[in-house]
């Protein structure tokens, strides 16, 4: 219990700036609420990932029913919107959706799901805690992103989360 409080007070340390920023009056809101709901159907997925690795089914034939549908929700949802199907040939698009494809989806998923293999559904759960992290340094070399007091500090209390999680401590 402790060490998901750490984890979920550093994330929101980590993206205090931003939250208290918020005009209530702007789809921020909005946008909340679908990031909400796209943790629960991420979590509905880490449930089938841990039925499918107790199942031992191939990771990779999993991983490829799983984005087929992904896909087809997505066309799904966007038809329903009334949304139009379109794609586009600019390399920089080409490049950048071959990149999410390959190594954000294929590669990553396989990986998690190997990792639940290795150490269980439990303590792979915790790598989700540094995805906030992993996408800040990211913003840092490429986007200027300037460190804040409250995001070193959700630094560390994320740090020491995962540590207190992952660490196996000894009961006498």
């Amino acid at each position: 219990m402790l060490a998901s409080a750490l984890g979920v007070g550093g994330v929101a340390c980590l993206f205090w700036p931003e939250v208290s920023s918020i005009d209530p009056g702007n789809r921020t809101i909005a946008g909340f609420a679908l990031a909400t709901g796209s943790v629960v159907i991420a979590s509905l997925g880490n449930m089938t990932a841990i039925v499918n690795t107790a199942r031992n089914l191939p990771v990779i034939a999993v991983n490829a029913h799983a984005m087929a549908w992904g896909s087809l929700s997505s066309v799904v949802v966007a038809l329903l919107m009334g949304r139009s199907i379109n794609f586009s040939f600019e390399p920089a698009y080409v490049l950048s959706l071959l990149y999410l494809a390959v190594f954000g989806s294929a590669i990553a998923f396989g990986a998690y799901f190997a990792l639940l293999r290795l150490i269980g559904s439990a303590r792979a759960a915790y790598t989700s805690v540094l995805f906030p992290i992993v996408a800040l340094i990211i913003s840092t070399l490429f986007e200027d992103y300037q460190w804040s007091t409250p995001a070193i500090a959700g630094l560390a209390l994320i740090a020491a989360g995962n540590w207190l999680a992952l660490t196996k401590i000894r009961q006498e």
